[in-house]
């Protein structure tokens, strides 16, 4: 009786084995957490437009060499010709890149004597980065592929049958030359096209480029806008709104928000964010690609993107971490602000991926406008005083470009053109106002 017992107490625990193994392999593991998380927390309700790292990285103007020390500049508002010759240029293939000296090229007989295109971003782009996504078709097969890059020129050698593409280290040592690009005499001869009837400009140093004329085609526009909510931007932000302690400095003053670790201030009549995460510090050196990447990702998560934006700066803190600025654009012209008002520009800190700072604008342009004026920005001789004016107080001008001053009102935004310049120290400054354009 015993020994019948212990048979079957045997036979079960055989099939309790078989179906326990039978469980593990086939059955799908349970991987729910018991405990909530910070993550769980977060909301992920959609606000703004998600964009990706393509629609950050384009150049700051295009400037054409015409031939005979002729020239003119496109700038990304100088529509269609700048996004017809970008696009072309996109599609295009350049390989077998080779590295030489910069100074191997004499760029001022080039500049001169031969048509051609210069792409210019204004600040150093990696190479991995102006490839990324729609970007730019690069052979990534070389042994110098970490360089940064902060223009391209393409032109033409007639005489020699040959179309020549250079890319220019930002350090300004290199240039990398893509012995195999997809291009021909025909190509570059229609960018160059474009710019045959545009205004003139002239340069001295191969640098500055000045329009010879007044720049017309401008508009001061007054456009009307919402904004994120403060309760939208509290949500999005923290990991538990519930606990949540809100501060207010005053009645008109800036609100403060915390949970006790992230801290969240909103001023400027709630039309402007900053957020900051303590991070701890990290060893070992941030990746600029990595850290766009990872700003580009938070930002598409908590808030998105209201309107279109460019990468324009890349800093270092005191504490080693990565300061990635964007600036805002308006029908295709950047938005430049004064010190005295935040607008039209994210920036973050990171390190290491990782974001501990967050600063933006909650204001959202609309697409409608009224009050349009025609202005214009002075150019020639009256451009180059003002620039004068400028250098002699010891700031060197690395390039000029028309920009928008947004002037806040209480429901709308007057966008008054002006000229921007952006100094070699990288700062950005307002140099000269527009005036109506004078009808003869």
């Amino acid at each position: 009786m015993i020994e019948k017992a212990k048979s079957v107490l045997l036979f079960l625990l055989v099939v309790i084995s078989l179906v326990q193994s039978y469980s593990l392999a086939y059955s799908k593991p349970y991987l729910e957490a018991k405990v909530k998380t910070e993550q769980d927390y977060v909301k992920t309700e959609p606000l703004g437009t998600e964009l990706s790292v393509d629609n950050m990285i384009f150049p700051e103007m295009l400037v054409l060499h015409l031939g005979n020390d002729k020239h003119t500049v496109f700038y990304p508002s100088t529509r269609p010709y700048y996004e017809l010759i970008l696009t072309k240029l996109k599609i295009r293939e350049f390989k077998g890149m080779q590295r030489a000296p910069v100074n191997s090229v004499d760029w001022e007989q080039i500049r001169q004597e031969y048509q051609g295109v210069e792409l210019r971003f204004g600040r150093p782009i990696p190479f991995e980065l102006l490839q990324k996504e729609k970007g730019f078709k690069i052979d990534s097969d070389f042994l110098f592929f970490g360089d940064s890059i902060d223009r391209i020129w393409i032109y033409t050698n007639k005489a020699r049958e040959e179309v020549r593409t250079y890319f220019f280290s930002s350090d300004g040592r290199y240039v990398y030359e893509a012995q195999r690009a997809d291009l021909t005499i025909g190509d570059v001869e229609g960018y160059v096209g474009f710019g045959q009837y545009w205004d003139p400009y002239t340069t001295v140093d191969g640098n500055l480029y000045l329009p010879e004329k007044p720049v017309t085609r401008l508009l001061e526009l007054d456009v009307a806008f919402d904004r994120y909510t403060t309760e939208q931007m509290v949500d999005n932000l923290f990991f538990d709104p519930a606990i949540t302690r809100t501060i207010q400095d005053s009645k008109t003053g800036p609100q403060f928000y915390t949970d006790g670790k992230i801290g969240l201030k909103v001023e400027q009549g709630g039309t402007w964010l900053s957020y900051t995460n303590p991070v701890a510090p990290t060893d070992g050196e941030s990746d600029l690609v990595d850290n766009v990447m990872a700003a580009i990702s938070f930002v598409n998560q908590h808030g998105g993107w209201n309107g279109k934006h460019q990468f324009v700066k890349e800093a270092r803190s005191e504490t080693g971490s990565s300061v990635i600025r964007f600036r805002q654009y308006y029908r295709d012209i950047p938005v430049v602000s004064s010190n005295a008002t935040n607008f039209g520009f994210m920036q973050l800190t990171l390190q290491q991926g990782v974001v501990s700072s967050y600063n933006r604008s909650m204001v959202i342009l609309e697409k409608e406008v009224s009050n349009k004026s025609n202005r214009q920005l002075p150019g020639g001789d009256s451009l180059r005083v003002i620039l004068n004016g400028m250098d002699s107080n010891g700031r060197n001008i690395e390039a000029l470009f028309p920009a928008y001053r947004p002037v806040m009102k209480d429901d709308k935004v007057t966008l008054s053109p002006v000229w921007a310049a952006r100094l070699f120290s990288g700062e950005v400054v307002i140099v000269s106002d527009s005036s109506p354009v004078i009808v003869s």
